[in-house]
Parts: C-alpha cells; sequence; structure tokens
C-alpha cells in the first residue's frame, strides 16, 4: 500500500515481524516434539506387539506338534514326541487327566489342591519326552505295581521363556503359555 505525502511518494510494504517468525518457529517445534512421542510411542509398541505374536506362534506351533506326535498311541502312551523342536526356554509338561478332566497323582488316585492353598501349588505335572528315541517319559502311567494303566486324557502345557544363568526357565512378560487337553487316540 502507498500514500502520497507533500507531492513524494512512498511506498510501505507489510511483512511478518521478527515475533511472528519465532512464535511460528516455536509451535513448529512443539507440534514436531508431540508428534516425534507419539510415533516412537506407536513404534515401539508395534514392536512388543511383534513379539508377543512371534512368542505366541512358535508356542502354538511347538505344542501342535507334540499333538500330531501324539496321534500314534504309543508316542502318547509313552508321553514322547520324537523329533520335536523345543527352543532354548521353552518347557513342554503334561498332566495326566481321567476321563472327565480331573487331574490324576502318579498313584491314580484325584488330586486334590490344599485347602487353603498358599503356595498355589497346581497339579502335578511332567515333562513330555522330545528325544528322537521314544522312550517313556517320567509319568506317562499312573497307578502302581500290576494296575499301571495309560490315562485317558493329557493337558499339554507349552511355556515360552528363555534359559537362566542356572540352566533354569526364567518366564518374562513377553513369555505366554498355552494348555490344551488331549485324548488317549483309539
Amino acid at each position: 500500500m502507498g500514500f502520497q505525502d507533500k507531492g513524494q511518494s512512498k511506498v510501505y510494504e507489510q511483512g511478518f515481524t521478527i515475533i511472528e517468525i519465532l512464535v511460528a518457529i516455536a509451535l513448529l517445534g512443539i507440534l514436531t516434539a508431540v508428534l516425534t512421542a507419539t510415533l516412537t510411542g506407536s513404534l515401539s509398541l508395534n514392536r512388543q506387539s511383534q513379539k508377543q505374536l512371534d512368542t505366541t506362534t512358535q508356542v502354538q506351533g511347538v505344542l501342535e506338534n507334540v499333538r500330531a506326535a501324539w496321534k500314534t498311541q504309543s508316542n502318547y502312551d509313552n508321553a514322547c514326541a520324537p523329533g520335536v523342536t523345543l527352543p532354548s526356554g521353552y518347557s513342554i509338561k503334561f498332566i495326566n487327566l481321567n476321563s472327565r478332566a480331573a487331574p490324576l497323582k502318579a498313584d491314580g488316585t484325584l488330586w486334590q489342591a490344599p485347602d487353603p492353598n498358599p503356595t498355589k501349588a497346581g497339579p502335578p505335572s511332567n515333562t513330555v519326552n522330545v528325544q528322537a528315541t521314544c522312550t517313556a517319559a517320567t509319568g506317562a502311567q499312573v497307578g502302581s505295581g500290576t494296575a499301571l494303566s495309560v490315562p485317558a486324557m493329557r493337558r499339554l502345557v507349552v511355556q515360552s521363556g528363555t534359559t537362566g544363568t542356572n540352566g533354569t526357565q526364567v518366564v518374562g512378560p513377553q513369555d505366554f503359555s498355552l494348555t490344551v487337553d488331549v485324548l488317549r487316540p483309539q
């Protein structure tokens, strides 16, 4: 815009002041910081979710491999899954059950949780044998003497984890446990 003053022509130009530019830069910086924090948080959650999904998929794969091995009656009877690869730190356990899915003790009687159960102790469990040769796992049969028998059903429990310094299983927040009941094949 311009105006005339005593015969002289002066042209005034308008623009942004230094204050306006500094305010705009400050707002842009704040917006960038907020968006960066949000994006970083989202990427971290995505990474965590992917780890959980990978662990869950791996646990399910191990469980399905044991179930497939147990479709052969001799493998079920011996509580073994020959050739199943178990990732480091993972465990596969089984709990012997009767036909009504009640846990059994080694002598074949029903397991009862102590009342009260201060240690939250669960029913007796044994480790599935995953060696290449299928020898009977500890606890594969219940009863005693000549009354040994193979239970009608077993509960498989696959737990992910890592191997601790002393060789024990360490279960962390990203780890996962999957449980399924399997009937004895006929």
